[in-house]
């Protein structure tokens, strides 16, 4: 007879999306070519050097990121040349800009072989499924990812929520790839997109 005043059963497919919901985005972001590519056969960057104008949107993004989860090859690029700049700028004011933005910003490193990191980075070394998880799960900012083994790893985990590239207009035939196989048949619905003025292409898109 107290039937009728039972609450009903939440679904845990209901469950599941809400509790998607409540948690950080993961975005994996980088500056590629117009043919897919985050580095050239040698390993260069050269090709993609940032303007003032693209310096600034970067800059912007680190500043709205809650955590920068990285790499051990973006690592390896990133530090300690930003957090020197940040100690000692030496202009330009973009670049001084972006360098304080990354030192106060958390920042997090994934790898296997590194055995240590110096503070405040985070070296996450065990279990990255698990320990994402927990990221995603705590307060503040979206979670920016920046790697290509990174970014593909996590794709393969499902751990993926956008994907974000400022595109330059230059073909590199072949090199790193932003999006490898753990990115087959994804589908994704576009979220921005825009002209930077020295014709680079901001897309970002979100998981459909």
């Amino acid at each position: 007879a107290n039937d009728q005043f039972r609450p009903a059963r939440r679904s845990k497919v209901l469950n599941a999306i809400e509790t998607e919901d409540r948690m950080r985005r993961l975005i994996y972001s980088a500056n590629i070519s117009i043919d897919g590519y985050m580095e050239d056969a040698d390993g260069s960057l050269d090709w993609g050097e940032p303007d003032e104008e693209i310096h600034r949107f970067w800059n912007q993004w680190v500043r709205d990121a809650g955590a920068e989860l990285m790499g051990r090859g973006t690592y390896e690029a990133m530090e300690p040349y930003w957090t020197d700049a940040a100690a000692d700028p030496q202009g330009p004011d973009f670049a001084d800009e972006f360098a304080r933005a990354w030192v106060d910003t958390e920042r997090y490193v994934v790898s296997g072989s590194l055995k240590s990191v110096p503070e405040p980075i985070t070296l996450i070394s065990g279990d990255i499924e698990s320990e994402v998880m927990r990221l995603k799960e705590a307060s503040g900012g979206p979670i920016d990812a920046g790697g290509a083994g990174l970014g593909n790893s996590l794709a393969g985990l499902g751990l993926v929520d956008e994907l974000m590239a400022v595109v330059y207009p230059v073909a590199l035939g072949s090199g790193k790839a932003f999006l490898g196989p753990a990115f087959n048949r994804t589908k994704w619905k576009v979220l921005e997109h825009r002209t930077f003025g020295s014709g680079a292409l901001l897309l970002r898109y979100s998981r459909a």
